[in-house]
């Protein structure tokens, strides 16, 4: 996100921390699941380190492949695994359901048709979205 650029992730939290919440609303991160990128048990342990005191909840978005995008799926089995974590600490966690795949619409994917692949160099972020939520 180009965002990224001028704001890091520590200045965005310190910002969502500030925003007044009820009693039954949460921050709500939408968490695109790269397989191999940043689907393993360190990286939810990593998100448990960045959202530890915030009354958050997450959206995990399975990432969708499509034709020349270098990135794939994670294992359901990670997928799981990685949920768990986040639940067992603390935090509502959620996959959600894939829907437009067949036309490369679906959230987490990116229609492609060229023949050139992105660059690996720079991964994207991990947390790539903010909500209010009641």
């Amino acid at each position: 996100m180009p965002i990224t650029r001028k704001w890091n992730i520590a200045a965005l939290l310190d910002a969502v921390g500030t925003i007044p919440l009820g009693k039954r609303e949460y921050v709500t991160f939408e968490y695109v699941l790269l397989g191999g990128v940043n689907d393993q048990p360190v990286h939810a342990r990593e998100v448990l380190a960045l959202l530890r005191g915030m009354k958050a909840k997450i959206n995990l978005i399975v990432w969708n492949p499509g034709p020349g995008i270098a990135y794939h799926q994670p294992t359901p089995e990670d997928v799981t695994v990685f949920q768990q974590m986040l639940i067992e600490g603390g935090i509502p966690t959620y996959i959600r359901r894939p829907r437009g795949r067949d036309i490369y619409a679906a959230c987490g994917q990116l229609k492609r048709t060229v023949d050139e692949l992105p660059s690996l160099d720079t991964p994207p972020p991990m947390l790539v979205g903010i909500t209010a939520a009641r």
